[in-house]
């Protein structure tokens, strides 16, 4: 799998739709790795209804997002699977998150963490399929 890694922020969050993405405030780029960094937008769409008493991003779209990223930032292709995902806290309106990942390309595998400092919202394994 080859890699396309944005050149800087603007590239990353240009297309991006800004009621179904935050806006990617830090970037980070190793060569199978990419922390990106932003503030969760209370404007977000998946908030409508999810929940009237307390607003949280749903695990599918913490999902949608990761394999998104995964398809423009490492051209991941042939999704296959998850595994080991956990949510182990819920994301609110207005939090600042790190968006860890890291990706084998030999395996094919990509480990995902959303997380602040210490404090882990997600996490899990994204595989896709071989051949890339």
């Amino acid at each position: 799998m080859s890699i396309n890694k944005p050149s800087s922020l603007q590239q990353l969050n240009t297309g991006l739709d800004p009621t179904l993405w935050p806006i990617f405030e830090n970037l980070q780029v190793g060569p199978e790795s990419t922390r990106l960094v932003f503030t969760v937008n209370h404007q977000l769409g998946y908030f409508k209804g999810h929940f009237p008493e307390q607003a949280v991003l749903p695990g599918v779209v913490q999902v949608h997002w990761t394999g998104e990223l995964a398809r423009r930032l490492f051209n991941s292709s042939g999704f296959t699977g998850l595994r080991k995902v956990k949510f182990k806290q819920p994301i609110l309106p207005g939090t600042r998150v790190t968006l860890s990942l890291d990706f084998e390309s030999g395996s094919g595998t990509l480990n995902f963490r959303f997380h602040h400092a210490e404090k882990v919202f997600s996490s899990g394994v994204m595989m896709f399929g071989a051949g890339q």
